[in-house]
């Protein structure tokens, strides 16, 4: 997803003003706290972005519906706030995320997810920096199970899964637009490529 940095400085209370600026924004824009003293404002994703994140949530549907999964995952996409787990007030709003459905309160949801996806957004080098290296350390520290990269520049996918016993990710499965993923546990279903667009620069 394209973005634009903004900096706001150093204040006297740097972390929690940026913050609350942050949530403010978020009423009316997508906006991610990425850094101390910097905000990524997002503009609207492109069109083969868009599609690619639209066919990732109609699959998941489609996966209870038809019986591969008994599980109703909740699927949110591009609207969930995911705080990072060091206590900075920074945070992403990921793509996609997958969580359980038992989940009362948002604290609850975030220590439901089993599956966050990043689309990357070949137009924007910083996030896409981010999406392939940054994020992935921080979704690995906090225990979130798996985490899907879309490489639209590429036009390739890797799925990481937790290392048994760290905190860090490892490559479970990579290939190309095209090629199913098969979500391990605790999915235990295939998401389908087919009708991933290539991504073309405009």
């Amino acid at each position: 997803m394209s973005e634009r940095a903004l900096s706001l400085g150093n204040q006297d209370n740097g972390v929690l003003d940026l913050r609350s600026f942050a949530d403010q924004l978020l009423e009316t824009t997508r906006v991610e706290y990425v850094d101390e003293g910097v905000l990524l404002v997002m503009t609207p994703p492109g069109f083969e972005h868009g599609m690619i994140v639209r066919s990732i949530v109609r699959v998941m549907a489609i996966a209870y519906h038809t019986a591969l999964t008994s599980v109703d995952w909740v699927v949110r996409a591009g609207d969930f706030q995911w705080d990072l787990p060091d206590q900075s007030g920074r945070f992403y709003v990921p793509d996609v995320v997958v969580t359980l459905p038992e989940a009362r309160d948002t604290a609850e949801q975030r220590e439901g997810i089993s599956l966050v996806v990043e689309v990357t957004s070949p137009k924007s080098p910083d996030t896409v920096l981010n999406d392939r290296r940054t994020k992935p350390v921080q979704y690995a520290k906090a225990g979130i199970p798996l985490y899907l990269l879309v490489d639209q520049e590429r036009g390739t996918w890797t799925l990481h899964a937790l290392a048994d016993g760290w905190a860090r990710y490892q490559v479970a499965a990579e290939g190309a637009y095209g090629e199913k993923i098969h979500l391990p546990e605790p999915f235990h279903f295939d998401l389908t490529t087919d009708d991933w667009p290539k991504y073309e620069l405009r």
